[in-house]
């Protein structure tokens, strides 16, 4: 066999080995919608009376992306074992800076006040709080009538307190619900006996004890997964509720048991996964993992050590777009800083100019207010744009195509006409950014992305980084030899006569040992740059350092504008712009008032926030995930870690089963 084909043999086996670790990553959005209203936090305190009534205190704390009126809340009621539960709210109220406000209920949909609608199987209860970018925390009180059954045996509580929704806004965070029993005078709970509780939904979930309660947690919820409470006590606890002849609590047993059963299996095979191949590999898998480490340390040794040495430099090293500079400078990583420089060169080439304008926004409710924002007029002058190498032409088209095509023509049909420039030139208000990205998340993501790309591009057409190690055969090679091994050992151990557990858990352990080293190597690549992108980034490092120090120094300070527009620039990329500005203004502040970059140097201006890191936080807002969660996602480390499942009912981890209880009709509810 040649040695082509052999190096090719060894690549298709490495690619095949990552494939599957690497197949989630490929389908990740890039953008997110930003408008959001996540429930961080749900406390629900449920009391039992005698008549088989149950008194809810409930309480839901909201985080608000972008700006609500409200939420809706749907408490749910309907028929149940026979028997009808309604539901009745008690009261509602607000929550902050340590004081709780009642609502009052009223049809006006005025702020504080909330509304009732009964719609048979729930009761709509719509809350008018407004919120914008803060946390809100709402609470209600109601009765559901009914709820609680006795049966000839035994009293029961057997309750969806979350139900499943799968039109909701997403997965539920921190829900505990706490059931208080009407215990009598005298009488003490004893868990697993007298009172047995059980828990159904996510298998991360706890049940535990307190005196007379029974408590519940879930680290979170999703839109598609219920959490169900399940409690058993005597029967003559619900002295003031209708009796029925129907024995349960046998057929209450074995139905948890065989719960129980199910969802500890998934706890031994997790734990499996999580306490049995680590501390395996450590043992047989050393060899490989201590020579990729070797492999690694001696890659590391052909880095380049750079010439330059100056403890600093007084000028951007190259013509590079500032955007390129600033990911070599990062070693790689594109951040939203770069879109600002992007945007200061734009500035600086005439085609955008930026000022803060006030102007007469829309409210929900059909009004205007004055809103005071950051405003950037598009004039695509061909005249006077400064080319630099490798792309940088394209860098800031594209930028330029972002606000122009996307931002600025999906607000054509809200122009305010007092906004256009001069000669009618398009504007973009810092509040379009979130707006398209809410109402156009694809043309969003398209615009920006096409932008990143290019910068991307004109990075890797530089040639800085010489050689990238995670293209080496090292890891190929050790990863295959772990999975041989591993099927060699399994073989044997069918020979042999081994136990199955511990033929399965040898091929398991060397084959993780093979993935780890891939995973490794994929996780961290090491980079080797070039000789000169070594040197570029030692003198933007004393760049930086020049930026800080240049009026401590016993010279001059520089007063060329044009200098000055470059390193404005590069101060940004740098993160040292405020400081560059403040000393300016003190030592040389006739280059502030004569750069292109007035507005963009002139820090905050009234409630508005410096121009450069508010352009850069309102267009990464944008970017994210853009799927709500229908599952709450429990990890294999996290499936082991949990308690087991209690068949007797007294404390432990929630079971897989479930789903008769109580849950009436409506939703979890949503804002509006």
């Amino acid at each position: 066999m040649t040695r082509a084909r052999v190096v090719g043999w060894l690549r298709a086996c490495r690619v095949l080995s990552v494939v599957a670790l690497l197949v989630t990553l490929v389908a990740t959005p890039r953008v997110a919608l930003a408008r959001s209203l996540e429930v961080g936090a749900v406390d629900i305190v449920a009391t039992v009376q005698s008549d088989g009534s149950v008194t809810v205190v409930e309480q839901r704390t909201y985080n608000a992306t972008g700006s609500y009126s409200g939420v809706y809340w749907d408490v749910p009621q309907g028929s149940y074992e026979g028997r009808e539960v309604r539901a009745t709210v008690v009261w509602v109220s607000a929550i902050g800076g340590g004081k709780q406000v009642l609502l009052e209920e009223a049809t006006t949909e005025a702020p504080g006040t909330y509304q009732l609608t009964d719609n048979d199987d729930h009761l709509r209860l719509k809350v008018f709080w407004p919120m914008e970018d803060e946390t809100v925390t709402l609470q209600v009180s109601y009765e559901l009538s009914n709820l609680a059954s006795r049966w000839a045996d035994v009293g029961e509580l057997y309750w969806q307190y979350v139900k499943a929704d799968p039109g909701s806004e997403g997965e539920w965070l921190n829900v505990s619900c706490a059931v208080r029993l009407p215990v009598p005078d005298g009488v003490a709970v004893t868990p697993g006996e007298n009172v047995r509780a059980w828990g159904h939904g996510p298998i991360d979930g706890e049940v535990s004890f307190a005196n007379d309660e029974v408590r519940y947690f879930s680290p979170g919820v999703g839109s598609n997964e219920f959490l169900e409470a399940r409690v058993t006590f005597p029967a003559e606890w619900l002295g003031d509720a209708a009796a029925s002849d129907e024995a349960r609590l046998e057929g209450i047993l074995a139905e948890e048991d065989q719960w129980a059963k199910e969802a500890n299996a998934k706890r031994r095979n997790a734990r499996l996964i999580v306490y049995g191949i680590p501390g395996s590999m450590a043992t047989l898998g050393v060899g490989s993992l201590v020579a990729m480490q070797w492999y690694k340390a001696h890659q590391r040794r052909k880095q380049p050590k750079a010439q330059f040495s100056d403890t600093y430099y007084r000028d951007v090293p190259t013509n590079d777009h500032p955007a390129v500079l600033g990911m070599l400078y990062r070693e790689g990583k594109l951040q939203g800083k770069d879109f600002s420089a992007t945007l200061m060169r734009l500035t600086d080439q005439r085609r955008i100019s930026l000022d803060d304008v006030w102007h007469a926004a829309k409210t929900k409710r059909g009004g205007t207010k004055q809103r005071h924002e950051w405003r950037l007029l598009l004039f695509d002058q061909v005249a006077g744009r400064s080319d630099t190498r490798a792309g940088g032409k394209k860098i800031d088209d594209k930028a330029f195509d972002f606000l122009h095509d996307v931002i600025a023509d999906k607000h054509k049909h809200v122009i305010d006409q007092s906004l256009l420039g001069p000669s009618g030139e398009p504007y973009v208000l810092m509040s379009f950014f979130g707006e398209v990205a809410e109402t156009w998340p694809e043309a969003y993501s398209q615009g920006y992305n096409a932008w990143s790309d290019a910068v991307r591009a004109a990075y890797d057409k530089r040639g800085f980084v010489s050689h990238d190690t995670s293209d080496s055969l090292m890891p190929g090679v050790l990863g295959l030899a772990d999975f041989a091994l591993a099927v060699v050992l399994a073989i044997v151990g069918m020979v042999l006569g081994v136990p199955n557990l511990w033929g399965c858990l040898a091929f398991v352990v060397l084959f993780g040992a093979g993935v780890a080293i891939i995973m490794l190597d994929n996780d961290a690549p090491l980079v080797i740059f070039s000789q000169e992108a070594v040197e570029i980034k030692a003198q933007l490092e004393a760049l930086r350092r020049w930026l800080i120090d240049f009026t401590r120094l016993e010279e001059a300070v520089p007063t060329d504008v044009v200098l000055w527009n470059r390193l404005l620039v590069m101060a940004t990329e740098l993160d040292v712009a405020d400081q560059v500005v403040a000393q300016l203004k003190v030592a040389a502040p006739q280059v502030l008032a004569n750069s292109a970059f007035g507005a963009w140097c002139g820090g905050a201006v009234g409630d508005l926030n410096d121009p450069a890191e508010a352009f850069e936080r309102s267009v990464q807002r944008g970017l994210g995930t853009t799927s709500d969660k229908l599952y709450h996602e429990v990890s294999t480390y996290d499936t082991a870690s949990s308690s087991d499942s209690s068949s007797s009912g007294s404390g432990g981890g929630f079971s897989l089963g479930g789903g008769g209880g109580f849950s009436g009709g409506g939703g979890r509810g949503g804002g509006f």
